[in-house]
């Protein structure tokens, strides 16, 4: 583990790299789709604003310390304390598209192609900060942090950061495996519903002070997380059924 990086403290570093990748991912998507590269930087503004001021926003909120006059303060971003930042991001993104893109589907879907490999640049600055730490076990893969981290030091723990990039390697491979022709503009179900049943698996694996039980043993992250893997799932099986009556009905309409 190394706390910091050309001095800068190493979660700070990974994070703020994170950002970078996903404005360079998202105008490259837009290349690729014929796009504009001033969409791609747009989309990518949207990323900042949600992984740094939507997640900082929600953090306070969810802990009981909203105060506004923070927000204006740029080494407020640099502390500890960040949650939902993909969450802000897409609802952000989303809403500009549906009223500003012109290209609506192209959009959505850079939106979404653009989002996994930032987030584990994310969730790596995570394990080098030792936060979302997992619950401790005896596992010959459990990681124990050192001293400064914000896990207990000394403890051997799952590594649910690790966990997570596991599940959105697995995002990145199913969206590439994807046809996206058939599925334009709807890339960003697949990516809430796939993210949304994953997330919920790598909780499980973390310790218990760090998930509050809101719903029998269901954290509010996971009952949040299976709440919009659900709804994308009915959305995708709405849009298959769709198609697949329109497929029926053109031979007879012929």
């Amino acid at each position: 583990m190394y706390p910091f990086l050309f001095g800068v403290k190493t979660y700070s570093f990974l994070y703020c790299l994170s950002l970078l990748a996903h404005v360079a991912l998202a105008i490259a998507f837009c290349r690729q789709m014929g796009l504009s590269r001033r969409a791609g930087m747009w989309i990518g503004m949207c990323y900042i604003f949600g992984m740094a001021v939507g997640a900082r926003i929600l953090y306070d909120l969810l802990h009981g310390q909203f105060a506004a006059g923070n927000y204006l303060n740029l080494r407020y971003y640099f502390g500890d304390g960040l949650w939902g930042g993909p969450l802000a991001y897409l609802a952000v993104a989303t809403t500009g598209i549906l009223l500003l893109g012109r290209d609506k589907r192209g959009l959505m879907d850079v939106m979404v192609l653009a989002l996994p490999a930032p987030m584990i640049l994310a969730k790596t600055a995570c394990f080098f900060n030792g936060c979302c730490f997992g619950a401790a076990t005896k596992m010959p893969w459990g990681v124990a942090f050192p001293e400064g981290a914000e896990a207990p030091a000394g403890v051997s723990r799952h590594p649910t950061q690790l966990y997570e990039i596991l599940v959105l390697a697995a995002i990145v491979l199913a969206l590439q495996m994807l046809d996206r022709d058939r599925w334009r503009g709807r890339l960003v179900f697949w990516f809430v519903g796939l993210y949304g049943l994953g997330r919920p698996v790598t909780e499980f694996f973390r310790a218990p002070e760090e998930c509050i039980p809101r719903v029998g043993r269901l954290s509010d992250s996971q009952v949040a997380c299976l709440v919009a893997a659900v709804a994308s799932g009915v959305v995708l099986l709405v849009v298959r059924a769709r198609r697949g009556m329109r497929g029926d009905q053109a031979p007879s309409a012929a």
